[in-house]
């Protein structure tokens, strides 16, 4: 017998398999966020397409998104090019995320903010989760937060604080080294 297929034409198992994952987009994001990390002077997109090998297209539109909203600063001219708009520590990766994927929403119908279940929800009335879903937001909110543009750029890969993301209990998630 063959595998189970969905309204898509996909095998059903596939679907159970997909992760998480934040776009390519996010990506590129924090890898040109963090060579403009290691670097003093402003960069053109140009030459961080060059030097990080990502495609110059889709970098030029994710440096415009990440100056619009204040992440970077961007100047004409010979010298000119893009720079960030305040020191890496002081830029958490709830920053980036919220910028390129926008508002970090774990369920469809449990919005960002857990207070404010979706509209129409067939199970508005009798939600069993939404106030846990809404604890492990928030939980993962601090994270994102936490975590800073310095950490990220930082090539040593020891830096206390995201070496690991693990549970030391059913309702407490820990960051750090160990």
């Amino acid at each position: 017998m063959g595998a189970i297929r969905n309204q898509r034409g996909s095998d059903s198992c596939d679907q159970r398999q997909r992760p998480m994952l934040l776009t390519r987009k996010t990506d590129y994001a924090l890898v040109a966020l963090a060579g403009l990390a290691r670097q003093a002077d402003a960069a053109s997109a140009r030459d961080l397409a060059e030097q990080l090998h990502l495609p110059l297209p889709v970098l030029r539109n994710i440096l415009k998104d990440l100056a619009t909203h204040g992440l970077l600063l961007s100047s004409r001219g010979p010298s000119g090019g893009y720079r960030l708009a305040r020191d890496p520590h002081d830029i958490s990766l709830a920053d980036i995320v919220g910028v390129i994927e926008g508002p970090v929403q774990l369920l469809k119908c449990c919005p960002a903010d857990p207070n404010e279940l979706k509209p129409g929800c067939r199970l508005e009335d009798s939600c069993r989760i939404k106030s846990n879903v809404g604890r492990v937001h928030e939980r993962l909110m601090e994270f994102l937060h936490d975590v800073t543009l310095d950490q990220i750029a930082d090539e040593s890969g020891t830096t206390e604080g995201i070496t690991t993301l693990r549970s030391a209990s059913p309702t407490t998630l820990t960051y750090g080294a160990g």
